[in-house]
């Protein structure tokens, strides 16, 4: 299905990047089948519709139209997330996880074994404005921590992150978004204790009380996070900080390596959200089932 290349070749380059924005900006794969064709149809001109697009309405379900096109003409945040997540899959004792809030930042992708890895993602359309403020909070929480950037952006991100922060850039000329390491990844020096704290929910901090016998139940939580600061190390704290970040997380992360065959690329975060079913998703009667 190359759908992709009936579209440059039927369109100018402003008119392909107003269609393919559109879509990006408008889909979502929680939308049912009907609505996504009626997305396709209010988008792409007429005669292209019809020409291109309308043949697979009987036997291809929408949402796969829609990623083939951004997959392949739409180089934003959702492309990189998916060939990144790709190399992790079924990993051993790992999880991964996608748009974690740290301090006033949110993190693009996170890994946790026995270590933890931090990813802040920016592609060729993204601004480098939050950069240094976002590897600081990250810092504070994650051992690791790497840039994966557009080459364009590659000069101004070394400039502007500290030595221990890896830097990683992809080629996007190619579809399978290969990445090359460009500055080593080192432990960073910066962990803050307090921080991993404020991070972990309710139910986890009561949790690490209950571990190390230290469960006070009458304290609020400043009370519970200055007790667990008070008595454990900051290694240790890392060490729970890991563990119950990973726990959040391990049934989402084992529900998309289960699922991986049927989830579209530029999908793969939603249902690490919602662990919804892609047979329902994707499913194309849809329209039929709601009328």
């Amino acid at each position: 299905m190359n759908i992709h290349s009936d579209l440059k070749q039927r369109t100018t380059a402003e008119e392909l990047t107003r269609i393919v924005k559109t879509l990006h900006d408008h889909y979502h794969p929680f939308l049912l089948d009907n609505q996504v064709w009626d997305l396709l149809k209010r988008t792409l001109p007429e005669m292209i519709y019809e020409d291109v697009i309308s043949p697979y309405q009987e036997h291809i379900v929408g949402h796969k139209l829609v990623n083939n096109i951004v997959m392949n003409l739409y180089f934003g945040e959702k492309k990189v997330k998916y060939h990144l997540s790709q190399k992790y899959l079924h990993r051993k004792g790992e999880v991964s996880m996608f748009e974690l809030n740290l301090g006033s930042s949110r993190l693009d992708y996170a890994r946790i074994n026995g270590h933890s890895y931090a990813y802040e993602i920016k592609t060729e359309l993204d601004s480098l404005d939050k950069l240094e403020k976002q590897i600081s909070d990250y810092s504070k929480a994650f051992e690791y921590v790497q840039v994966v950037c557009h080459p364009y952006h590659y000069k101004k991100v070394k400039e502007n992150v500290p030595s221990f922060c890896g830097i990683v850039t992809y080629n996007d000329c190619k579809t399978d978004l290969p990445f090359s390491f460009k500055q080593k990844r080192l432990r960073n020096p910066n962990i803050d204790a307090s921080f991993q704290l404020s991070t972990l929910t309710a139910k986890e901090l009561d949790k690490i009380l209950k571990e190390e016998n230290l469960n006070i139940d009458s304290l609020d939580r400043q009370s519970k996070q200055e007790l667990i600061s008070l008595s454990l190390s900051s290694a240790k704290i890392n060490h729970h900080f890991k563990e119950k970040i990973k726990a959040r997380f391990q049934k989402r992360w084992d529900f998309v390596c289960s699922h991986i065959d049927s989830i579209e690329p530029i999908d793969i975060q939603s249902f690490f959200k919602s662990n919804a079913d892609p047979y329902w998703v994707y499913y194309k009667n849809s329209s039929i089932v709601c009328r």
